[in-house]
């Protein structure tokens, strides 16, 4: 029953989020709360649009331009002694268009004289464009204007429209071409990470085909299993887990040997009493490399990259950032403050998704760029011991319980969070013994058998 209401209610909520905010049974602002139409008001110093023709001649008499002698009628509707360049291109015909997004219609038009501004006696809030378009005209003493006079992007001249209202459309949104220098130094960035990455990866599987061979084909030796030396233990698991072995040699410097059994995760005898302490732990030997090494670095040099890259953009929002863009705000966004908050947004989720793949991989991005190799043969060794969850009192879950577990487990092992990764350097004794140390253990590399195994210092009675 709660499952059909909430798959309703989901269905209504989709349902609104789907509704428009389009007026379809009246003009907004035209009736008042009881339903009568809101009582006409004047408005006062109204701005006409200019009046656009082919040529000045077929400007209504009272818009054709008179300019003194020695001066020209320029594109931007006033009188020069010269027409520039820079002149022609303030066109108010072309709406703050130009090249392909100035439409062909529009490329021959120029402005007549400006009609001066108009007062509206009876403005319709709802219908403002015609109002002002009546009276603009009416001062312009232009008559019967709708069938000679079109509107900007709509009706062009021909036929009988000899003129065209330039109303023109909101400007469109500025936005980036992506060859500005800062996007090609972000496309060069990380496109040469990501190269390095690819051919370090292909070099990575070539040079680790044999040990992984080796590993497949003798388990155990890329591999090896200790016994867990954490947590607290009874007496007699805990004298079984440091008893000596007897095919063990004892080290000269007073260390030996856990028993191979443990090492191996067999079990005999006394050991069989410990097998909930004992651990299947993995072991993975690790080497360093030069182009790893680099590749390590080149990742944490392009994430300071992109932290001073968000520096850059917010001095920018401030208008801080030196030279000829010192003073002007969102200059990177040309100019466009919702330009440059959609920059922001879209870096700010770039930025995030790496902090989280950086962090999620944090155990496991400095040895992917190590080669693998036996553990005995490398400079570090990796122990991955499994996570087990210590539950205090034996409950039976609910259903929403029980799933939400499911789910963690789920999500811990996509995450590879059920396991403890360390790394642990490998050292030297004063007696050439190689080791690592471990949740404060020891584990001496075998020279027998080329495992590590926990040892003991026998520190006497």
């Amino acid at each position: 029953m709660i499952r059909r209401q909430l798959t309703r209610a989901g269905i209504g909520l989709a349902l609104l989020s789907a509704a428009t905010a389009d007026q379809l049974w009246h003009d907004a602002n035209r009736y008042d709360a009881h339903g009568n139409e809101c009582v006409y008001r004047e408005k006062t110093d109204v701005v006409c649009s200019q009046v656009c023709v082919a040529k000045l001649s077929s400007c209504p008499p009272s818009l054709r331009p008179s300019c003194p002698d020695g001066q020209s009628f320029c594109a931007d509707g006033d009188c020069h002694d010269e027409c520039t360049e820079e002149i022609q291109a303030q066109n108010p015909c072309h709406c703050s268009r130009s090249g392909s997004k100035l439409p062909s219609e529009a490329r021959d038009l120029i402005p007549c004289l400006a009609i001066p501004n108009v007062t509206i006696q009876q403005f319709h809030t709802w219908d403002s464009q015609n109002d002002i378009r009546n009276a603009c005209g009416a001062e312009a003493n232009i008559t019967d204007q709708t069938k000679i006079l079109g509107v900007w992007g709509k009706s062009w001249l021909g036929e009988d429209i000899a003129a065209v209202w330039a109303e023109c459309p909101a400007a469109p949104s500025p936005n980036y071409k992506y060859t500005e220098s800062y996007w090609i130094a972000v496309y060069t960035v990380n496109g040469a990470l990501a190269l390095y990455i690819f051919v370090w990866s292909v070099y990575k599987g070539f040079a680790e085909q044999s040990v992984r061979a080796a590993t497949l084909g003798k388990a155990g030796s890329a591999r090896g299993k200790l016994a867990s030396s954490m947590g607290s233990v009874d007496a007699d698991a805990d004298s079984s887990l440091n008893k000596p072995s007897a095919e063990k040699p004892t080290v000269d410097s007073g260390e030996r040997a856990l028993s191979s059994s443990s090492v191996d995760g067999s079990t005999d005898g006394a050991s069989n009493s410990s097998d909930a302490l004992i651990e299947v732990t993995r072991l993975s030997g690790y080497r360093n490399h030069v182009l790893g090494t680099i590749g390590a670095w080149f990742v944490g040099v392009v994430y300071v990259l992109w932290v001073c890259f968000f520096g850059v953009w917010t001095a920018d929002y401030y208008g801080s950032l030196p030279g000829k863009h010192h003073g002007v705000s969102y200059s990177l966004a040309y100019e466009s403050d919702y330009l440059l908050l959609a920059t922001f947004l879209v870096m700010w989720g770039i930025w995030f998704v790496m902090t989280i793949s950086l962090y999620i991989l944090r155990p496991h991005l400095r040895n992917y760029f190590r080669l693998l190799t036996l553990p005995a043969k490398g400079e570090y060794v990796r122990v991955v011991r499994p996570l087990r969850e210590i539950k205090v009192a034996d409950e039976k879950p609910n259903w929403l319980q029980h799933h939400i577990n499911v789910f963690t487990e789920w999500l811990q092992s996509a995450m590879r969070r059920d396991k403890e990764y360390t790394t642990c350097p490998v050292e030297r004794t004063s007696e050439g013994r190689f080791y690592f140390t471990y949740q404060c253990t020891r584990y001496v590399l075998d020279e027998q058998t080329q495992q590590y195994a926990p040892y003991e210092f026998d520190l006497g009675s």
